[in-house]
């Protein structure tokens, strides 16, 4: 009962690494007969969460890396902007960072590290857990960037409802289109919906 209780008080939506546990006291042991009794269960390696958690996939990965931001289609979905769900979901990392599960599961992004931050904002997941994604904006002007895969039958939609929305930022937009040097690309789309 008292392992349990110095869980919860470092525990993060009802999630907590193996590390956690390990810097509070809580020993894999420990870890292993909660397990057992079913009070907790594994997540993902390393990674544990209460049995009554459900799984939020779209907050897992942010707890096992802060390098990872929600982007393009799936920052669409994510945002509101789209309705359909990716088949795989994207995150944008800094260049250079490696995670052979990341991997596997994402398609993956790389961004130079002095503008992974550019953008990013912070919503709540379906689940109410905090996750981070970048701002329609430059997600918009990201997705016409130099993208052999991209997909009009998304984007088209997705610039309509954002021209149509209140909270739109047409300088915002423009200076997300020059960092991506994509003014040229996002031009005509703007024109024929202005």
């Amino acid at each position: 009962m008292e392992t349990m209780q110095n869980i919860r008080n470092f525990a993060k939506g009802g999630y907590f690494s193996l590390k956690q546990c390990l810097e509070h006291g809580v020993s894999r042991y420990d870890l292993k007969k909660l397990e057992k009794s079913g009070e907790i269960k594994k997540a993902d390696y390393g990674l544990y969460a209460f049995a009554n958690v459900l799984e939020d996939e779209f907050f897992i990965p942010q707890l096992l890396s802060d390098k990872v931001v929600y982007s393009n289609e799936t920052a669409l979905f994510l945002t509101g902007y789209s309705d359909l769900l990716p088949e795989k979901f994207t995150v944008t990392v800094p260049k250079g960072y490696h995670s052979k599960k990341l991997w596997r599961d994402f398609l993956v992004r790389q961004t130079p590290a002095e503008i992974l931050n550019e953008g990013v904002q912070e919503i709540r997941s379906f689940y109410s857990n905090p996750i981070k994604v970048y701002c329609i904006e430059r997600t918009l002007c990201e997705l016409l960037h130099g993208r052999i895969d991209f997909n009009k039958e998304r984007y088209i939609p997705a610039i309509q409802r954002y021209m149509r929305s209140k909270d739109r930022n047409i300088w915002k937009l423009s200076d997300f289109a020059r960092m991506f040097h994509v003014e040229d690309k996002i031009g005509p789309y703007l024109e024929v919906l202005i």
